[in-house]
């Protein structure tokens, strides 16, 4: 038998190994009354793909997979015992929750002979054992801290409505403060790529700094547009559209796509 997913076979251990003769009482293997029960304790370290797109209200299966090598299905099988298979209810798994247990059995299939000169053609399949289970984080505070920055990077950038754009100098108020925000998100960026690894699924926390960084530009945007305003003489309109028009727009829109892209990740997590 071997284990599929092993990441690393120098820590692939058996802890425990034993037989022992045993009565058949559930009369599994019946005429027999007596039979061989073999137990092992196995460590190891195993690969699992993930996938955080929805970071931190993901949900991942993890699996087992143990298989046949020597024999074919028509030969040997593997039988779980479906009623007495589960696992340690009280293990202790920080940030995790175990949501299901599965195991199943299956018959996978080889195109190849792999290299026995015995056959012609690959035989029909190997006996395998699938054990699933399902996990799903507790813990949310690792979201905050790597959004956080980014949220009050924005509000920041949404102050730079309530300055006057009739100032031509580059280190002006309004200007200064934008470029600041845009940095803050770039910065928080990195931060986030660091902590979850770099992937190429766009995940929530990709959205809402790539989001946020187009607000940013915007208020950019406003703040020309502004400055065109009141050179054209409209000063006042130019300040009304900015507090009155684009603040409550860029700040409803921005809550509003928040709650809808995180309300999508809890449904599909």
């Amino acid at each position: 038998m071997k284990v599929l997913n092993v990441e690393d076979f120098k820590h692939f251990k058996a802890s425990y190994d034993s037989t022992f003769k045993r009565k058949d009482l559930p009369k599994w293997f019946y005429p027999n009354e007596d039979v061989y029960w073999s137990g092992r304790k196995l460590r190891a370290t195993l690969y699992q793909s993930w996938n955080v797109s929805n970071f931190p209200f993901d949900r991942h299966t993890l699996t087992i997979a143990l298989e046949e090598t020597g024999k074919n299905s028509s030969q040997f099988v593997y039988t779980p015992d479906f009623d007495n298979s589960g696992y340690q209810t009280k293990m202790a798994l920080d940030g995790w929750k175990i949501t299901r247990f599965k195991i199943a059995e299956q018959k996978v299939f080889y195109a190849s002979t792999f290299g026995n000169p015995e056959l012609v053609v690959p035989q029909d399949s190997y006996s395998r054992l699938v054990i699933s289970i399902d996990i799903k984080r507790v813990k949310l505070f690792s979201f905050l801290k790597l959004t956080i920055g980014v949220y009050i990077a924005f509000a920041v950038a949404m102050l730079s409505f309530f300055y006057d754009s009739d100032q031509t100098s580059l280190a002006s108020p309004r200007r200064a403060i934008y470029i600041g925000a845009l940095f803050a998100v770039l910065l928080n960026m990195r931060i986030q790529e660091s902590v979850l690894g770099r992937t190429e699924d766009l995940t929530l926390v990709d959205q809402i700094h790539i989001v946020t960084i187009l607000y940013v530009f915007g208020t950019g945007v406003v703040s020309v547009y502004s400055r065109l305003t009141s050179e054209s003489g409209k000063k006042k309109l130019a300040m009304e559209l900015d507090r009155r028009v684009f603040f409550r727009l860029f700040t409803l829109s921005f809550v509003v796509f928040n709650v809808i892209a995180i309300a999508y990740a809890i449904i599909v997590g």
